[in-house]
């Protein structure tokens, strides 16, 4: 992913609105992109910090965008065993109906 690319997605990032592919891509490139790093911490200090001074409520931005990035880690992590998870149940649905045709057919 180059910097542009990131830079495009923040805002997707922000409102979790990032597919499996999109997310890891943005993480990894988060990671070591000091400048990317930068402008995502700069937009989510916009985005919240004025919300949070709007609702009066007092914040440590730079925790809630630490927790937020290790939060999407764990999301990718659960998403993608959930993916793995499915593909291994369509897998065994199809030997399922694999074994049920060839028994049907070897009987009939």
């Amino acid at each position: 992913m180059t910097c542009k690319d990131a830079d495009k997605r923040i805002q997707q990032f922000l409102d979790d609105d990032l597919d499996n592919r999109e997310l890891a891509d943005f993480l990894n490139h988060i990671e070591s992109c000091p400048e990317c790093k930068e402008e995502l911490t700069i937009q989510f200090l916009v985005k919240v910090g004025m919300q949070r001074l709007e609702d009066g409520n007092t914040f440590n931005l730079k925790k809630e965008l630490d927790f937020l990035l290790k939060d999407a880690c764990k999301r990718l992590k659960t998403r993608n065993s959930l993916v793995i998870f499915s593909r291994f149940l369509e897998l065994a649905v199809v030997a399922l109906g694999t074994i049920t045709v060839i028994l049907a057919f070897t009987m009939g």
